[in-house]
């Protein structure tokens, strides 16, 4: 259980960075706001990641399966989070679908690189 906890913290930790990081480039400025966007991926980050895990160990790291199983957890993550920010969300500087779109994209290409990077 704790190799899982800390797995999970380790992808949520840089996650979280990213999409703060960049929320605040697009003038997200409210703390209520920025604080919205944390608790959403707090929520959406770990099911991705845990539902990840279990299919690399179902069907192995490069299997078109696990790619696909990739796909439709990112899916999940970018509709729940603008469900989320629809509902919660103040800032409006950008519609909130392209928020969830722009903040889960360099995220996810931030932890790609980031894999990539540590392989070498």
């Amino acid at each position: 259980m704790g190799l899982i906890l800390i797995s999970l913290l380790r992808s949520l930790i840089p996650t979280l960075i990213v999409e703060l990081y960049l929320a605040a480039a697009l003038r997200v400025h409210s703390g209520k706001d920025l604080l919205v966007i944390a608790l959403a991926n707090i929520l959406t980050n770990p099911i991705v990641n845990y539902c990840y895990y279990w299919a690399i160990y179902l069907f192995s790291e490069h299997s078109v399966y696990t790619w696909l199983i990739l796909l439709a957890l990112e899916v999940f993550a970018v509709v729940t989070e603008f469900v989320i920010y629809r509902f919660l969300l103040s800032y409006d500087r950008i519609g909130k679908l392209k928020l969830s779109l722009l903040l889960n994209g360099a995220s996810f290409l931030f932890g790609l690189l980031l894999t990539l990077l540590l392989q070498l």
